[in-house]
């Protein structure tokens, strides 16, 4: 008896490059292979001829035909997903660690920081006492300013014509007031 070919490959596969058509193909080759082995498993031997004619007819169904089409793209998307998830773990790990690598080199001067810092600390106070001198040198008189700084007595022209008896200009404030007071 002559065996009866099923043309299930044309019908699946459209050109030698049509992947997708290949896949199908092997699902139904995965079918067939299950179904002769529930059958070996049921009867403890091979199909014969007559009995995988039924298993032709449904698989040459155009129902069955999309079933193993869309299964095809089933497992075409889970495999793309697998090999995309793979590949994107894979660059996600090599750009952490470039990343980390690049960071590392990347050290901070702490000492630098700390100086400048310091500095600028420094410089304020710096200000802030330059700034409360010009406050406090504006409330009251130049006179009376660099008499405190310098701790002398600024005498006016006028009263300078008193030095005569005795007292000199090199005297402190404090000893000119001391004088007065015993005047």
């Amino acid at each position: 008896m002559a065996k009866d070919y099923n043309f299930i490959y044309k019908k699946l596969v459209e050109s030698d490059d049509d992947i997708h058509g290949i896949i199908s193909y092997s699902v139904y080759k995965r079918q067939k292979i299950q179904f002769i082995q529930n059958f070996k498993d049921k009867y403890n031997r091979e199909p014969s001829e007559e009995e995988l004619q039924p298993f032709n007819e449904i698989s040459t169904s155009p129902s069955q035909l999309e079933f193993y089409k869309s299964e095809a793209t089933v497992l075409t998307e889970n495999f793309l997903a697998n090999v995309l998830e793979a590949d994107l773990k894979e660059r996600e790990e090599f750009f952490s660690a470039k990343v980390h690598s690049e960071l590392m080199t990347i050290k901070p001067n702490h000492f630098f920081d700390i100086v400048k810092s310091a500095l600028g600390s420094f410089v304020f106070v710096l200000l802030t006492g330059v700034l409360y001198f010009s406050v406090w040198s504006l409330s009251t008189s130049p006179r009376e300013v660099i008499g405190h700084i310098f701790d002398v007595k600024i005498i006016p022209n006028s009263q300078a014509k008193d030095l005569s008896n005795g007292k000199t200009i090199s005297e402190t404030p404090s000893e000119i007031d001391d004088d007065e007071k015993t005047k």
